[in-house]
């Protein structure tokens, strides 16, 4: 599996998994975008601070999110859902080829800049990677989007989802009640 597949198969199953909890898809960052150097700045003062019923609806949200792995993680031992995870992923790979296929490549020498800096041990080298990465996957992420957003994928997607929750409550009933709940949770947050 190329450099650049890799990412992408780890970016939609992060999707995928977020999705299939009813959570709102965030993708998973490479290597370098996940150094501590890349933190978000704290809220600056004269920023409104969540409201008190939001921040308890994400939070519960997120412990049932918790909730929901292990049983998740149960379902795609399910052959069947493996492979129809990773029909979608060539899907997704074969669209991003199109989409942004300098993105992409850029992407993989970013990668490999980043793994042989780790290797000899020069952080500065890894921190201004993890710069020079973060705009390039800002535009993945959005490139992504757009091909997540195309019919034949988002119906595959859908496929995937329908078939992912009936298995979950397969293993187990209760994962109805959590994922209904996900549901009225996500209806409840503002949309943004």
């Amino acid at each position: 599996m190329t450099s650049s597949k890799t990412l992408s198969a780890l970016a939609l199953i992060a999707l995928l998994g977020v999705a299939a909890c009813d959570s709102d898809p965030q993708v998973d960052q490479p290597p370098a975008a996940n150094d501590p150097a890349m933190e978000q700045p704290a809220p600056q003062q004269g920023q409104q601070e969540m409201d008190p019923e939001m921040m308890a609806l994400m939070m519960e949200a997120q412990e049932l999110q918790q909730r929901l792995a292990a049983i998740q993680d149960e379902a795609m031992q399910d052959e069947a859902l493996a492979a129809q995870l990773t029909s979608i992923q060539d899907e997704v790979e074969a669209g991003l080829r199109e989409e942004a296929p300098e993105l992409l490549a850029q992407m993989e020498e970013y990668e490999a800049e980043y793994m042989a800096a780790q290797e000899a041990g020069d952080q500065e080298r890894v921190q201004a990677i993890a710069m020079e990465a973060q705009q390039a996957q800002m535009e993945i992420q959005a490139a992504q989007q757009s091909v997540l957003s195309r019919p034949d994928i988002a119906e595959s997607i859908d496929d995937f989802e329908e078939a992912q929750h009936a298995r979950m409550i397969e293993i187990d009933p209760e994962a109805r009640e959590i994922l209904d709940r996900l549901d009225e949770i996500r209806a409840q947050m503002p949309q943004g």
